[in-house]
């Protein structure tokens, strides 16, 4: 367990380097003086002129910028709890969290009026720009034990929950990242996944070695293929990844020097196309929930020696797979995944839900994801509980699909979803992104597919698309994709 609040952690970057570059964005710089400097103001504002009392919770809503890292550490400082909020949702909903979590405040940055104007109608909302003016107050020593941050879940199976993280748990599995990966004081790391995502996966881990980041509002080709001749590594999803190699330079790209992966299924196929174009840029990936940021790791070696899988345990996680029973699966078999690690958060909000709901007796945490061990301990994961397709009775891993299909040479992506059948209860659907220049047709696409998968396994039905609808952090949806095949939004050709 860590044993410092991550105000400490910074404070020690901070004094080992206070001139060295900490953000870059549009042309500015800020050092990690003023990034120590502008915290504090936002700190001692949110208590002196705002008013707040260290453990209130703080929204944080905006797009990447500056700002938004000077007001998540500025909340920290002051002891109060950040909820980094999604700025893809609705301004609705994005109430709806702050209500749900107890804000008392929403710090809000670089975000649309009308979603200010209808945030504020329910919650206070205060620009961080009138925060960042000279100000320095006395600010609260922080105990690691204390809440840090509430990481609010998508939601996709109901009501969003807040898993409440302490700076010790946060701290933990920065502490587990900077040991597992190659993070350097010489590295400048491209941020453009969105911060309420990426902040403790990639901000914190750069920061407290001592790193740079390099600022994108938002995911862009463009911009990223012009940033490639300035940073050393990014941070994304499998599916950018996949529009990355398909639409950047790759004369740029071969400048990186490690890049990391997570939050989805990274098809072998993308991740040999990875190796071959830039076989010098080194690729990690780790697993990892909103509730328990460090689950496994692999390293490149490991994903060369067990492609396919998400690696290893973290040094301090202790991962098993269960059945339906909670009885140890056997290796090769295929069970729920569950976890103990230091990093797993104090609890959910609402308070109200029963830990047996989601933890063990002996406190490892149920995952909500299928997956298997093999016999080197790598774990495979085969898909979401709630993704599992059940036709005839069959359970049917989507993962499974999607490889076949992603190993076609004209498929840059694939998903695979259920939908219902009047036959079978369930039907599997698979849809692909073709790569550029393809002339792959669906029906080319389901035949491939049917010829390689088990009878029972086999898509009743394909299409492609130039995109698959996303969530905020650029993953891929499959909730949002089932409900296109069904309002009739693809054409999908069926099988005869």
């Amino acid at each position: 367990m860590n044993h410092n609040s991550l105000v400490d952690a910074l404070r020690q970057s901070v004094g080992a380097g206070p001139d060295r570059p900490a953000i870059h964005a549009a042309g500015a710089v800020w050092s990690y003086a003023d990034l120590w400097a502008r915290s504090g103001w936002i700190g001692s504002a949110l208590l002196r002129r705002v008013g707040l009392r260290p453990g209130d919770r703080v929204g944080i809503l905006g797009h990447n910028d500056p700002g938004y890292l000077a007001a998540y550490f500025g909340i920290l400082r002051a002891g109060c709890v950040a909820v980094p909020l999604n700025q893809f949702l609705r301004a609705d909903e994005l109430a709806d969290q702050l209500e749900l979590v107890g804000a008392h405040l929403c710090l809000v940055g670089v975000i649309d009026g009308a979603t200010v104007d209808t945030v504020s109608r329910r919650v206070r909302a205060v620009a961080i720009d009138d925060l960042l003016d000279e100000f320095d107050a006395p600010l609260p020593p922080i105990d690691p034990r204390s809440d840090a941050t509430i990481l609010l879940t998508s939601g996709t199976t109901g009501t969003p929950k807040g898993a409440v993280q302490t700076h010790a748990t946060m701290g933990h599995a920065t502490a587990e990242l900077r040991a597992a990966l190659p993070f350097s004081s010489q590295d400048v790391m491209l941020a453009f996944l969105p911060f309420f995502a990426a902040i403790p996966e990639q901000i914190l881990p750069t920061l407290l070695t001592g790193g740079a980041i390099e600022v994108l509002p938002r995911f862009e080709l463009a911009a990223v293929e012009e940033a490639c001749n300035r940073v050393t590594t990014f941070d994304a999803v499998p599916t950018l990844m996949a529009r990355i190699l398909d639409g950047v330079d790759h004369a740029r790209l071969a400048r990186l020097q490690w890049l990391m992966f997570a939050s989805e299924p990274m098809p072998p196929s993308l991740l040999f196309a990875w190796w071959e174009t830039m076989p010098a840029v080194r690729t990690y990936e780790f697993y990892g929930m909103t509730e328990m940021l460090t689950i496994t790791v692999a390293t490149p070696d490991t994903l060369r020696r067990a492609p396919g899988s998400v690696g290893l345990p973290f040094p301090g996680s202790t991962v098993s797979v269960v059945d339906a029973e909670g009885r140890s699966a056997a290796v090769g078999e295929s069970g729920e995944v569950v976890c103990a690690s230091p990093a797993r958060m104090r609890g959910y909000l609402p308070d109200g839900i029963d830990p047996q709901t989601w933890s063990l007796p002996s406190g490892a945490m149920r995952t909500g994801d299928l997956g298997r061990l093999d016999e080197g301990g790598h774990l495979v994961l085969t898909g979401r509980i709630k993704d599992l397709i059940i036709s005839g009775g069959m359970n049917i891993a989507p993962t499974e699909i999607e490889a076949v299909a992603a190993s076609h040479p004209g498929v840059a992506s694939a998903m695979a979803v259920g939908i219902p059948d009047a036959r079978w209860g369930e039907t599997p659907i698979v849809v692909a992104i073709p790569k550029r220049g393809s002339s792959l047709t669906p029906a080319e696409l389901l035949a491939y597919c049917r010829e390689r998968l088990a009878a029972y396994k086999r898509p009743s039905g394909a299409a492609l698309v130039e995109r698959f609808p996303m969530t905020g952090i650029g993953k891929s949806s499959k909730a949002a994709l089932r409900d296109e095949i069904l309002n009739g939004d693809l054409e999908i050709v069926h099988a005869g």
